[in-house]
Parts: C-alpha cells; sequence; structure tokens
C-alpha cells in the first residue's frame, strides 16, 4: 500500500479534475496557473499582493499543486478577505483586516517566518499555520544556534523556549508535527505583538476517513502532546481540523455565501483516501 502522503495527495489531485474537469494537472499534481487552482467564488486579485510580498514566490511554484497548503489557505479564508467581518474562527469574529503569507520577524537575523493567515480584531491577533498533507512525512527539528544564544527578552523564560531546547535534545521527538516550525512562528508572533492577546492556530487537513491510516491517530496525539509542553505560553496554540471548521461554518447563522463555498471546500477537499 502507497504511504498516506502519496495517498493523500492522489485524492486531492482526483477531487481537483472531479470539480474542475477543464483545467488540466501536471504528472505531478499542479495546476497550470494560480488562478486555475482556486475554487468558484475565490479572487486572487484580492490576495495577490499578499502573496508577492511573501517568501517562496508561492504563486508560480508550491501554489500550483493540488494538495498545496498555502493554496489550501487561499480557497479557504480567500472570499472574507474583503469582508474580514464576516469570518468566524475558534469561537472569535469581528476581524477587522485579514492578511496572507505575514511575515513576524523574530528579531534575529535571516528570513521572518511567514505566517498563512493572520486575522485581526481590535483586541486579539489569531495567527494561522496551514497544513494539507505535509504532516504525512516525517520532521525532524532543527534550530540555528541564534535561537539560544539571541533571544535574551522574555520568551527565553515561556514554554515555547524550553520546548525549543527540549527538541535540541530530542530532534525527532515529533514524527508528523512540525514543531520547530511552530516554535519559530511563536517567537515571531512574541516579537512582532508584544503585550498584546495573540493565539497561534494550528489548522490542518485530514480526509474524511482519517481512520484508514494510523499516521492521522499519531498525528492528534502529537498536537496534544505539543499543546501541553506549550500551554501558558505566548502566543497561546490552539489547533482544528478543516473539517471541524467547516462544521462550525454550517453549523452558525453565517453570510448567504458561506454555505455554498462550505459545500465548495468539501467537494475539493474533503476526500476518502
Amino acid at each position: 500500500m502507497l504511504n498516506p502522503s502519496v495517498r493523500a495527495a492522489q485524492a486531492l489531485a482526483a477531487a481537483y479534475t472531479h470539480t474542475h474537469p477543464s483545467r488540466p494537472l501536471d504528472g505531478k499534481g499542479y495546476a497550470e496557473t494560480a488562478e486555475a487552482n482556486l475554487l468558484e467564488g475565490v479572487r486572487l486579485e484580492d490576495f495577490r499582493q499578499d502573496f508577492e510580498q511573501g517568501d517562496g514566490n508561492e504563486l508560480e511554484g508550491k501554489f500550483l499543486a493540488a494538495h498545496s497548503s498555502s493554496a489550501f489557505a487561499a480557497n479557504c479564508f480567500g472570499p472574507f478577505k474583503t469582508r474580514p467581518e464576516e469570518l468566524e474562527l475558534v469561537g472569535k469574529g469581528g476581524f477587522t483586516k485579514l492578511g496572507f503569507e505575514r511575515k513576524c520577524p523574530t528579531g534575529l537575523r535571516g528570513k521572518s517566518p511567514n505566517l498563512d493567515l493572520v486575522a485581526q480584531t481590535d483586541d486579539q491577533i489569531i495567527a494561522v499555520e496551514s497544513k494539507c498533507t505535509e504532516y504525512l512525512t516525517s520532521h525532524e527539528a532543527r534550530f540555528a544556534d541564534a535561537y539560544s544564544e539571541k533571544i535574551l527578552d522574555d520568551r527565553r523564560d515561556g514554554p515555547w523556549f524550553a520546548e525549543m531546547e527540549r527538541l535540541k535534545q530530542d530532534p525527532r521527538g515529533y514524527v508528523h508535527l512540525d514543531a520547530a516550525q511552530l516554535i519559530k512562528h511563536a517567537f515571531g508572533l512574541a516579537y512582532t505583538f508584544p503585550g498584546q492577546k495573540v493565539m497561534l492556530l494550528y489548522l490542518y487537513w485530514e480526509p474524511a476517513n482519517p481512520e484508514a491510516d494510523p499516521a492521522f491517530a499519531r498525528h492528534q496525539a502529537e498536537i496534544e502532546a505539543f499543546a501541553e509542553r506549550t500551554s501558558e505560553g505566548f502566543p497561546r496554540f490552539a489547533s482544528l481540523s478543516y473539517p471541524a471548521l467547516w462544521k462550525s461554518w454550517n453549523n452558525r447563522e453565517g453570510p448567504d455565501w458561506l454555505r455554498a463555498h462550505v459545500a465548495n471546500l468539501q467537494a475539493r477537499y474533503l476526500v476518502e483516501i
């Protein structure tokens, strides 16, 4: 049997082909253009500038994959870009601004971490790290020496820093969860938004049948362990699956267009492997 990462990518490519029969994918599961990878009602012009300011030239590279996590986030949240007040996320609403590929400097030299989405209210920031199939491959935690040597402010005394130091001794402590990336995001958020209410939300894809492979249960267990180790930290950590997010949207009295948008998301991404 193929590994779950390959099976997931194939299922997502098949769903893309089914929902966009006139838009071909290449042999690696990539669309021809960024626009071709977007759902009905999602407009690239609403957020193109955000992506062009980010690192990695996403719109001409990874974004084109049917299993792209950045395209996934854009497809999910793109319609809210021009109407952020209609978004509800982990029980929070009243957003005034949404930004994709938001750079949050850590105060160290080098590239700043890019958050897939940053949603802001008058009194809170929710930063999203979006995952599609990436966690179905193994990860090893790596940190430049500067993280230990140059972070000398309040971040040094918190659980995020302690978890980094633990992972430097046990870099394979998580198999599926990219904990190093989350820790770097947390350092960037703490440096960029000091003294504010900030949440780092880990938002991840799951298939319609997660019981089909034990990797999904292992991933869940790692999320829970990580959440416990970083509890009481700044920023606050939370996690949610995309299917659970869509269910919450269907259960609310939202705008008229939202149910159709959720149906499009489910047709494209809620696949079995």
